[in-house]
């Protein structure tokens, strides 16, 4: 992330002068409806049933043009608008939940939909010429506290038709993203199903774990015992060099794990260590990497990196290079379906991409680094795209009021239909998957430095994991006086 006292080019493509963000301000009232706090619908049949939009007010916004602004990602569910009833089920009920809003509070909602790194920046074109052009942008979490610190966008915890503690809302990720908890300068919920699709987890072969002998990963998991350490030794196990020429190659040996280097920064905070050291109030320090730290990446990289039994698309160098699978998608998607792999780790909506394979599969959270950590943490992708206000939307309350809205119709609906349809699709008879799928989906989790960029770490870390190094120590001292500085410009910042 660039200095916050210097935001990036990207953000400041057009300077935002006083005159501009006064032009921006709120139009009045929100004209809300209070309605009754309740927590409950009547009784049906002698039994309370939870209404959630009971204690969410209704307003008639007199048919107003609702724009949203959209990233698109191939491995993601990104839309939060549909256009009419495709039999999709997923869909679907996201377009029902557009009806329903639309209805609720006479709105129209429009949503533009652009190349992701473009949202951002359109976002930021559009506040600087004070057009009040989109209502809600969904931005990554790298570029939200610039946009933020820069006049851009709003505090969602000072929007006051937004109640962030509603169920809805990712309470404890949205902590995690936002710096020192100062401000809401973005916010996950379930309107938005791109955080759900951004959740890291292992997928495993169930054929090769019986005829190997292996423990079951499940039983693992439910022993405590489900551990990096466990999981290379069972890869070791199934490693097999086929043609015998001294390597283990994708598509003509059996390896131990395939997937994306793109995936290992993140998963790596399975072990739980953090690049900054935190106080109890989220703000961040940072001296140098902890010998925790250090260790753990060293080991990941070890096993699952730079392993003869790891192969992973985007390593330099690659064995990947030329390999075309025959399934005809991502290579090493292609690899796990063709049983040519024991581990695959994915994203979970890159799950529709095996589940009509033959191979028998099972899905398992991603593994701890010791038995001593006390929970499992399923890593989430660190540039996840989440929600936020832009000033110049006209009006925030009806802003914030729109996104409550569908909030509370997405409840217990959409995140359950893509758990269901995406991940549940091929395991429905394995209520121990559904186990596993819902425990990860419990525990998401991300390094906060990581979700701001501080540092340039996401890049640092990356770079590192394609040379499949170790020097994790060495580089980030390179790197501790910009750290240091981002840091403390985001303190300055928010205070």
């Amino acid at each position: 992330m660039k200095s916050l006292t210097n935001i990036s080019a990207l953000l400041l493509c057009a300077l935002m002068l006083i005159s501009s963000l006064a032009a921006c301000a709120d139009k009045g009232d929100s004209g809300a409806t209070t309605v009754p706090s309740a927590t409950t619908a009547p009784e049906s049949q002698g039994e309370t049933v939870y209404d959630p939009l009971a204690s969410v007010p209704v307003q008639n916004f007199d048919g107003y043009e609702f724009n949203i602004l959209t990233p698109t990602h191939d491995w993601a569910i990104c839309n939060l608008a549909g256009s009419e009833i495709t039999g999709d089920t997923i869909q679907d009920a996201i377009y029902s939940r557009q009806l329903n809003t639309e209805k609720r509070l006479n709105v129209k909602i429009n949503e533009r939909i652009l190349p992701s790194g473009v949202a951002a920046l359109l976002m930021s074109q559009s506040v600087a010429s004070g057009d009040e052009a989109y209502d809600v942008a969904q931005v990554p979490t790298h570029d939200a506290l610039a946009l933020y610190v820069g006049g851009y966008t709003t505090d969602l915890g000072n929007v006051s038709t937004i109640n962030l503690d509603n169920p809805w809302w990712e309470k404890s990720f949205n902590e995690q993203v936002n710096y020192g908890n100062k401000r809401h300068y973005i916010a996950f919920g379930n309107q938005s199903l791109i955080y759900y699709s951004s959740f890291y987890i292992f997928v495993f072969n169930k054929e090769m774990i019986k005829s190997y002998n292996l423990d079951n990963p499940y039983d693992l998991v439910k022993n405590n015992q489900w551990t990096w350490e466990k999981a290379y030794q069972m890869m070791t196990t199934v490693a097999t060099d086929s043609d015998g020429d001294g390597a283990f190659n994708p598509g003509k040996d059996i390896l131990g794990i395939t997937g994306h280097v793109n995936h290992s920064r993140n998963i790596l905070f399975s072990s739980g260590f953090t690049i900054c050291e935190s106080d109890n109030e989220g703000n961040l320090s940072f001296d140098n990497l902890t010998d925790n730290y250090i260790t753990a990446f060293r080991q990941f990289t070890d096993y699952f990196i730079a392993s003869p039994y790891a192969a992973l698309a985007g390593v330099t160098p690659g064995r990947y290079n030329g390999y075309t699978g025959a399934a005809g998608i991502k290579n090493y998607i292609s690899v796990f379906i063709e049983g040519k792999s024991l581990f695959l780790t994915t994203g979970t909506n890159e799950v529709l991409q095996i589940r009509e394979t033959e191979t028998e599969y099972g899905i398992v959270v991603v593994p701890k680094y010791t038995e001593s950590q006390e929970k499992y943490i399923t890593p989430v992708y660190s540039a996840t795209a989440g929600m936020v206000i832009p000033t110049c939307c006209g009006n925030t309350e009806r802003a914030g009021l729109v996104l409550e809205t569908m909030g509370g119709y997405s409840y217990q609906n959409i995140v359950d239909k893509h758990i269901g349809i995406v991940l549940h699709y091929r395991v429905s008879q394995d209520p121990t998957a559904i186990e596993m799928i819902n425990l990860a989906y419990a525990n998401g989790a991300i390094d906060t430095a990581m979700a701001n960029n501080f540092g340039t770490c996401v890049s640092v870390l990356n770079n590192l994991n394609v040379l499949g190094s170790g020097e994790v120590a060495r580089v980030f001292t390179g790197i501790k006086s910009k750290l240091k500085s981002d840091i403390t410009a985001a303190e300055n910042a928010l205070d």
